[in-house]
């Protein structure tokens, strides 16, 4: 009997791969159709993301001599700190702004090649096959190659991971927890005999913070989220697991430990100096009690599945991006994982990884619902266990949905438990009646196609603005980047991104602060946005262009700076009727220099 070759060893994993990798382009299908002009997001953070891969490209690029001129003079001068945008305020400190630095360095030759929206889109459509890969080499642990692979497609396409890739793909790209968990499980379930000295407990304790240090560079709040789950799980093996751990193992899982974290805190030094920089918020980046999982969050379907509406009917304390509401599992895969875990609790072969599953899942899930506790939108418990993480320095910024991940984890590890036995026991009328069972719980959150939509983007940014518009120029873009969650509000970010970073932004959305604000999420006003403070937000007239107030806003637009104005007069949520704004900037500022290609540009130093 000989052993497998690696060949043969890869062979089912790479055929899993190409399945889904078929699967996810399905699934989003549209972006597939048209990468370089379609995004899947009902918010415009993607923007945000686009503009973050972009930059880390610009950059790499230019230190790797072939970066523009913009690059080489400054206007993308971090991968972690950038005055690129927000340029007149200090710059955006990218380390409190999942800047995606991990992501952007793998992806670059695709940005150099493609540009930074076709990136966007490689990465969202690449995000479930990555997912379910990292599950399955967990599930693959105590589970055959079927039922590992189907359970971890089910956390890969869950509705968490789907809805989190319209438009945050820094808390869809869930590699990191899976494999957390199965390094923590081969440290301390590991037979006695396996030492320190052996190459094994080194791979392990490197790989993990290998895993670790670089997922500081794509999201430090799954990162965050995954420290608490993994706690949760080291507990519950404690208890659960005691036939299955020894002494040793610990002592293994706790040097292996030190080691890893100390490797990812030397390789996060770059971050988390920067975090310590300019322009970092210094209060909690959201309030407290509003993203909290409802209890009915699990059985009632949101956006990503075929069966969802597209939007929760569940009330919620304020409006909340669609993009969080991911911890849609149905009724069925419930009362699935209840059975299984009730019949097969007793079983020698699952009852140890059922019950660290289970607990792990449940303690989890609790702690997802936050504080207060919700059901159907009304308060059921003024505190709720979520409170002890909110009191704690750094961890009181997750946002107590996004644990809905680690939930799903572990819900999945259970049905696939149950996949197994039923595969295992076909004949037998139970087994078909689980398996039945498990069929319709795949169907109730299998994810529809995600709908796409344009992302705007004038020509003149791809084709005339180094004819126009002098490398490393200050720009003033309208409209102007906002923190508005819905769709083309910060578009302004994706064409100084596709520009190559030719000029640098007065605006910006980002997490940062001010003298006035501990936190802030988007670029100051300028003195002509004051003005047009009315216009813009309360949808009032255009001031008056030969008012003294705005031939102040503009003498003062012209002294701190700003070299340019340019207006994308047929960008969606420019304010006012058509050719308002057009006309405003004609009076105000003069004709335009450049009126071509969807843009108008006017010079503020004639």
């Amino acid at each position: 009997m000989f052993a497998p070759t690696l060949r043969q060893r890869a062979r089912p994993w790479l055929w899993y791969a190409l399945l889904l990798t078929v699967v996810s382009i399905c699934v989003f299908g549209q972006v597939a159709a048209d990468p370089g002009g379609q995004v899947v997001a009902s918010n415009d953070d993607s923007s945000l993301f686009i503009w973050w891969l972009g930059h880390a490209a610009e950059l790499l690029g230019s230190q790797l001599g072939l970066g523009n001129d913009a690059a080489q003079s400054g206007t993308a001068d971090g991968y972690l700190y950038t005055e690129a945008m927000n340029t007149l305020h200090g710059g955006v400190n990218g380390a409190w702004n999942t800047s995606l630095a991990g992501l952007g360095l793998i992806l670059a030759p695709i940005t150099w090649a493609a540009g930074p929206v076709v990136s966007y889109n490689l990465l969202i459509i690449s995000i479930p096959v990555l997912v379910s890969l990292a599950t399955a080499a967990l599930f693959s642990r105590f589970l055959t190659h079927v039922p590992a692979f189907v359970a971890a497609g089910g956390v890969g396409f869950s509705s968490y991971v789907i809805a989190q890739a319209s438009g945050h793909p820094n808390l869809a790209f869930a590699v990191a927890p899976p494999l957390v968990a199965l390094i923590i499980i081969k440290l301390v379930l590991r037979a006695p005999q396996t030492g320190f000295a052996s190459r094994e407990f080194w791979a392990l304790s490197l790989g993990l913070g290998a895993v670790l240090g670089f997922q500081f560079y794509v999201s430090t709040e799954v990162l965050a989220g995954t420290f608490i789950a993994a706690l949760c799980l080291l507990i519950s093996i404690a208890v659960f697991g005691r036939r299955a751990w020894t002494l040793a193992g610990w002592l293994r899982l706790g040097l292996g430990g030190v080691i890893g974290s100390a490797l990812a805190l030397l390789l996060a030094i770059p971050l988390l100096l920067t975090m310590r920089g300019p322009n970092a918020p210094t209060g909690a980046i959201r309030p407290h009690g509003v993203w909290n999982t409802d209890l009915l969050d699990p059985i009632i379907p949101a956006g990503p599945t075929l069966l969802g509406s597209g939007s929760s009917p569940i009330p919620r304390v304020m409006d909340i991006d669609s993009a969080e509401l991911g911890a849609y599992v149905g009724i069925p895969a419930l009362i699935a994982a209840v059975i299984i875990v009730i019949c097969l609790i007793r079983s020698r072969r699952y009852k140890t990884i059922l019950a660290i599953a289970s607990a792990t899942g449940f303690v989890v899930f609790v702690l997802s619902l936050g504080s207060p506790v919700l059901l159907n939108g009304t308060v059921v418990s003024g505190v709720g266990p979520f409170a002890l993480i909110e009191a704690i320095p750094v961890l009181n910024n997750i946002l107590p949905m996004r644990l809905v991940l680690h939930s799903t984890i572990a819900l999945f590890a259970i049905l696939g438990c149950g996949l197994q036995w039923a595969l295992e026991n076909i004949r037998r009328r139970r087994a078909q009646a689980l398996l039945g069972l498990l069929v319709i719980s795949a169907v109730v959150v299998v994810p529809g196609v995600q709908t796409s939509r344009e992302v705007y983007v004038p020509d003149f940014y791809t084709e005339s603005i180094t004819e126009v518009v002098p490398a490393g120029s200050v720009v003033k873009t309208v409209p102007r980047p906002l923190a508005w969650a819905e769709p083309h509000a910060d578009e302004a970010m994706v064409w100084q991104a596709v520009s190559g970073f030719h000029y640098r932004e007065t605006g910006g959305y980002f997490i940062g602060s001010s003298p006035e604000s501990d936190v802030t999420y988007a670029a100051p006003e300028d003195a002509l946005d004051e003005v047009l403070y009315d216009t813009v937000f309360a949808g009032a007239p255009f001031p008056d262009p030969d008012s003294a107030e705005v031939r102040a806003a503009v003498d003062e637009l012209r002294a701190s700076g700003v070299d340019y104005v340019i207006l994308a007069p047929d960008a969606p949520l420019l304010p006012g009727e058509p050719g308002d704004y057009e006309d405003f900037l004609n009076s105000s500022l003069g004709e335009p220099m450049f009126d071509d290609e969807g843009v108008l540009v006017y010079p503020l130093n004639r």
